[in-house]
């Protein structure tokens, strides 16, 4: 546990952090700058993104030139285990990161630095497999392939994940552990070098139970660039190409006939903007596909709050009727860190909503969920908490539905969507 002393310090100095200039030392990342590269040279451990029916992308990083990439894959049925090797591009970090009120969290050190990447290919579809890397087999994982149109699953939301402010996302991923979700939408704010208190080196292995739960796909908050040269050489590196289409700033996939569309709260976003004609081509495109069932949004700065943060209202009113045309039925948002439901009518047909959850619960400070409480589009609220947590979705023959898990394992709050 953090002691309060760095709490309070974090919070009273968000802008905190030191940054130095090292030169590339050779074949081992980091040299004077002070990272340690392990004896198996995995210096980031392996994530996967880019699933659909058939394939996959596995990463990880690598601060010794050379190391061994090859990945071991075996289907959850005990099939026998295939293995699969992995490019190795070379990617110079400038500047040394550190996390000043945290000397226990190891720097982002500047040097060279090998991502790797495995293409998987020729899988079985809605089926869930594990991996472990060759050279580290420590270092292991599973995931799920896409389901079929109208088959069953599950999938996690978190969002605002800033574990160096304590134990609270580490008792959130315990109370969800056992939980068989395929994959985790993250919405936004995955890191923050604002705290004083963490690094990408140190947010890997806090990360750990959900990376190596399922896929990890998340959209861009605004704490994804907070250092100069942050998003190319952190989030674009290691996140770039999470889905299909679009961009690595928005873009899409589908599983059990679901489609779930990453928007990007950083770029414009209102009718008329290249986002937007994306997301309305894409969408449109999505509910012609055979199997259609229902799609989900997932972006940072929200919506729509009643809490300590503005709310997106021109947004909110050029995206509504493509989400009610193209039958959206679940939006997720973070940005103000706590829990927020809200049920919002149809404008065609107010008999029906669609669910807006605010899931920014993932380790961060919390916030003051009611602060704009007066704002009208308030009355749509219907649950509201401050802790920790993550949403767990369940969608099956009959409904989307949800359960808010927080970091004791109570559940507070549920929702259901019934489905044609």
């Amino acid at each position: 546990m953090k002691s309060a002393f760095l709490v309070v310090l974090a919070l009273a100095l968000p802008a905190c952090g030191s940054n130095s200039t090292a030169q590339d030392s050779g074949k081992d990342a980091g040299g004077d700058a002070g990272a340690v590269c392990p004896a198996s040279g995995v210096s980031k451990r392996p994530w996967v993104l880019h699933v659909d029916e058939s394939s996959a992308v596995v990463r990880w990083e690598a601060c010794r030139d050379g190391t061994d990439g090859a990945l071991t894959l075996t289907p959850g049925q005990g099939s026998s285990a295939k293995q699969f090797d992995s490019t190795s591009t070379p990617f110079v970090i400038k500047e040394t990161y550190t996390a000043p009120l945290n000397p226990a969290a190891p720097p982002d050190a500047a040097g060279t630095y090998w991502t790797h990447e495995a293409k998987l290919d020729g899988l079985a579809p809605a089926t869930c497999y594990s991996y472990a890397l060759a050279t580290d087999k420590s270092q292991t994982g599973r995931f799920c392939t896409a389901r079929a149109p109208g088959d069953s699953f599950m999938f996690m939301s978190i969002g605002d994940t800033n574990p160096g402010l304590g134990d609270h996302l580490e008792n959130v991923e315990a109370a969800i552990e056992n939980e068989p979700y395929d994959f985790t939408l993250h919405a936004g704010d995955v890191q923050y070098y604002a705290s004083g208190l963490e690094t990408w080196a140190y947010w890997f292995p806090a990360l750990s139970p959900i990376l190596s739960h399922g896929a990890f796909l998340p959209c861009i908050g605004n704490h994804e660039s907070e250092k100069p040269d942050e998003y190319d050489e952190y989030y674009g590196r290691f996140f770039g190409g999470a889905g299909f289409d679009g961009t690595d700033g928005w873009y899409r996939f589908e599983t059990g006939g679901v489609w779930f569309f990453s928007l990007d709260t950083e770029a414009d976003m209102v009718a008329g903007s290249p986002q937007f004609q994306w997301f309305e081509n894409e969408l449109a495109d999505a509910a012609g596909q055979p199997g259609y069932r229902f799609s989900v949004v997932f972006l940072h700065r929200p919506l729509l709050t009643c809490g300590d943060t503005s709310q997106k209202d021109p947004e909110r009113q050029d995206l509504t009727p493509l989400f009610e045309k193209y039958d959206v039925k679940l939006v997720l948002q973070g940005h103000m860190h706590g829990y927020e439901h809200f049920e919002v009518p149809e404008q065609s047909d107010p008999s029906k909503t669609i669910t807006y959850l605010t899931v920014a619960g993932g380790g961060g400070a919390i916030g003051d969920p009611s602060k704009n409480i007066a704002r009208p589009t308030c009355k749509m609220r219907v649950a509201v908490g401050s802790y920790r947590f993550a949403e767990l979705v369940t969608v099956d023959a009959q409904s989307v539905s949800g359960r808010t898990v927080d970091e004791t394992g109570k559940v507070r709050d549920t929702f259901t969507q019934p489905l044609p």
